[in-house]
C-alpha cells in the first residue's frame, strides 16, 4: 500500500497522538512535542486501513458549491437559510431579517464583509451558549475565542481556553451545542477515551446523532 501523505503535523503539549481525516480527505496528525517522526509513521501504517476508509467516506460526502455572492444566493445561520439581498441603504452594515441584507456599497468586498459579520455573530451566539453550558456543567474555560480555523470546529488549549471556528455558527443550534459540550468536556478529559465519551453522553445523550450530522454536512458549512 502506498504511503499515506500527511497534510501537516501539529505538535503541542498534548499527551497522545490523534489522526484526523479532514473534510478535504487529507490527514492531519496531532502529536506531543517529543514524539519522533518514526513513531508517527508507524502509527499511520498501523491505522492505514482506517485512514483510507475515512478518506473515501469524505470524498463521497456532499460537496459544497463555489460561492458566487450573488443576489438570492442562500447563506446559512444557525441552521436556517437566508437569501442574500443587496440594498441601496448607505453604510457597511449587514442586517439579518428573513434575508441577509447587504448594502451595494459592500459588493466589491462582499466576501470579506460577510465573513466579518459571521465572526461577530459567532462571538455572540457561541459565547452565550458556551457560558450556559459552563454554568450547567461547572466546566469553566479560561477564555473563549472565535477563530478562522477550517479544519477543526473547536479546540481546547493546554491552558484551558476554548477556540471555535466562526463557520460553526452556520450549523443548527443543536450542532453548535454539541461542539461546545465536546470542548468543555476536554477541560476535564483531554483525550477521546471511553471516559471522555461517557461524560459527553451524560450531558448530551443524543451526541452521536449530532456528531454524525456534522460529519455528513461539514463540507456544506464552508464559505
Amino acid at each position: 500500500m502506498p504511503a499515506i501523505p500527511i497534510e501537516k503535523i501539529v505538535r503541542s503539549r498534548r499527551k497522545t497522538i490523534a489522526l484526523e481525516v479532514t473534510f478535504k480527505a487529507t490527514l492531519v496528525v496531532r502529536a506531543p512535542h517529543r514524539v519522533p517522526q518514526a513513531y508517527i509513521d508507524a502509527m499511520i501504517q498501523q491505522k492505514s486501513a482506517w485512514i483510507t476508509k475515512k478518506m473515501a467516506e469524505m470524498r463521497a460526502r456532499p460537496q459544497a458549491h463555489a460561492r458566487r455572492y450573488e443576489e438570492g444566493e442562500v447563506f446559512w445561520f444557525l441552521g436556517r437559510p437566508y437569501p442574500l439581498h443587496f440594498t441601496d441603504e448607505p453604510g457597511d452594515t449587514i442586517v439579518r431579517t428573513d434575508r441577509l441584507e447587504v448594502s451595494r456599497a459592500l459588493i466589491p468586498d462582499v466576501r470579506i464583509a460577510l465573513q466579518r459579520w459571521y465572526v461577530e455573530e459567532a462571538k455572540k451566539e457561541i459565547t452565550a451558549r458556551c457560558l450556559y453550558f459552563s454554568m450547567m456543567t461547572g466546566y469553566s474555560p479560561t477564555s473563549i475565542r472565535i477563530t478562522h480555523a477550517q479544519g477543526r470546529w473547536g479546540s481546547c488549549t493546554y491552558r484551558g481556553g476554548l477556540n471555535f471556528s466562526w463557520r460553526l455558527v452556520q450549523a443548527p443550534l443543536s450542532i453548535v451545542d454539541y461542539v461546545i459540550v465536546h470542548e468543555l468536556v476536554h477541560l476535564r478529559q483531554h483525550d477521546h477515551s471511553k471516559k471522555f465519551w461517557a461524560k459527553v453522553e451524560a450531558l448530551m445523550p443524543d451526541y452521536q446523532q449530532r456528531r454524525e450530522w456534522l460529519r455528513e454536512n461539514e463540507r456544506l458549512l464552508k464559505i
